[in-house]
C-alpha cells in the first residue's frame, strides 16, 4: 500500500469520525429540545432550538411528537451510519480487502442507508400533508429534504455490499487452490 493511500484512508477516517460527531451532537440536541419543549423545562425563547416546532406544538403536541421522532430518528441513524463507515476505515485491509467482516458491515451500512431514506420519504409525506393541512412545519424539510439521495445511496452501498461479498468468495477460492 502506498503512502499516499494510507494517508487518503487516514484523512477519510478522521473526517467520518467529524460527521459521526456532529450527527451524534445534532442527535442529543433534538432530544433535549423535544424533552425541554414536551416536559416545559424553559420557555421556548429561552431555547436554543435546532428544530422549530413551537408552534405546531401548541396546535398538535401528537403531530409535533410524530415530526420530532422523526428527525431524532433520522438524525440517529446518520450517525449510526458514520460510526459504522468509521469502523470500515479502521479495519481496512488493502492487502486482504475482502474479508466476512468487511462484506458484513457494508451490507450492515446498506440497510441503515436504505432505512434513513425510507424514514426521510415517509417525513416528507407526513410534513407535505400536516402543511396541506395549515399546520406550521416549513422549517422541519431540511431534516428529511434529502432522503431521495440516501435511498440512491443504499442501492450503490448495496450493490458494492454484493460485489465485497463475490470478491471474498473468489478470494477463498483462490486461497484453496494454491
Amino acid at each position: 500500500m502506498s503512502s499516499k493511500t494510507d494517508l487518503v484512508i487516514k484523512f477519510l477516517h478522521v473526517i467520518s469520525w467529524i460527521i459521526f460527531i456532529a450527527l451524534c451532537y445534532q442527535t442529543g440536541a433534538l432530544m433535549f429540545n423535544y424533552a425541554f419543549m414536551q416536559f416545559r423545562v424553559f420557555p421556548p425563547e429561552n431555547q436554543y432550538l435546532l428544530l422549530d416546532l413551537t408552534e405546531l406544538f401548541s396546535q398538535s403536541e401528537g403531530y409535533f411528537g410524530l415530526l420530532f421522532g422523526l428527525a431524532i430518528g433520522i438524525s440517529g441513524l446518520k450517525a449510526y451510519s458514520f460510526y459504522l463507515i468509521t469502523l470500515i476505515c479502521q479495519y481496512l485491509n488493502l492487502h486482504k480487502p475482502f474479508s466476512l467482516e468487511m462484506s458484513k458491515l457494508i451490507t450492515k451500512i446498506s440497510y441503515y442507508i436504505l432505512l434513513v431514506g425510507i424514514l426521510g420519504a415517509i417525513a416528507m409525506g407526513v410534513t407535505e400533508e400536516l402543511t396541506k393541512q395549515g399546520y406550521p412545519v416549513e422549517n422541519a424539510y431540511e431534516y428529511w429534504d434529502d432522503y431521495s439521495a440516501f435511498l440512491m445511496m443504499a442501492a450503490v452501498v448495496f450493490v458494492i455490499a454484493q460485489v465485497f461479498k463475490k470478491g471474498l468468495e473468489i478470494q477463498s477460492e483462490n486461497e484453496l487452490t494454491v
